[in-house]
């Protein structure tokens, strides 16, 4: 019941966002445009620094050592950062739960009005037996989708979409102004 209200959830904040990742056999990709492998958020009449600016700030207040995250930036144009989550997802296996955290890298580029947002290095580990989670493929590790292009675990695939989805609502709002509370 808490996955489906979750759901509905991310579902009705994106008729305010048009971005969103879908999981597909190539990775992650724009839900409108399967070619591209990352989206672009819109933010009108905000200009590349100060999206910049707040996207550095949503580093700082969401990240416990900011300084340790960022790994490239360029004022005003670029940022990369890393991240580390204990679960991106989880699966059930032959009757057991397996649950996987995620490392990922996440590149911003900046423009008047726009930020593209792209994620790239992305690893997926599970925390039990440390095998991989791979998008697709075949092996001894984990995939979503199996050589054939058939999906193999579509739970996963839902967490992961909702999970960076999710990431592109809160980075967005944080960079429109409207995740900052500066009325204390």
């Amino acid at each position: 019941m808490k996955k489906l209200l979750l759901f509905a959830l991310i579902i009705l904040s994106f008729t305010g966002y048009g971005q969103k990742f879908t999981v597909t056999p190539e990775g992650l990709r724009d839900s409108e445009n399967n070619e591209n492998t990352y989206v672009v958020i819109d933010a009108p009449n905000m200009t590349a620094k100060q999206l910049y600016d707040n996207a550095v700030k949503y580093i700082n207040q969401n990240y416990k050592n900011p300084e340790e995250v960022i790994k490239g930036q360029t004022d005003g144009e670029y940022l990369k950062f890393e991240t580390y989550t204990q679960q991106i997802g989880q699966l059930k296996s032959l009757g057991f739960m397996h649950y996987f955290s995620g490392q990922y890298y996440t590149e911003l580029y900046f423009k008047d009005g726009k930020v593209k947002f792209e994620i790239i290095t992305f690893e997926m580990l599970d925390t039990q037996n440390k095998t991989k989670l791979y998008f697709s493929g075949g092996g001894l590790d984990w995939v979503i989708y199996k050589k054939n292009g058939k999906l193999s675990y579509p739970e996963m695939k839902t967490d992961l979409e909702n999970y960076f989805n999710e990431k592109i609502i809160k980075l967005t709002e944080f960079l429109q102004g409207k995740g900052t509370d500066d009325n204390w």
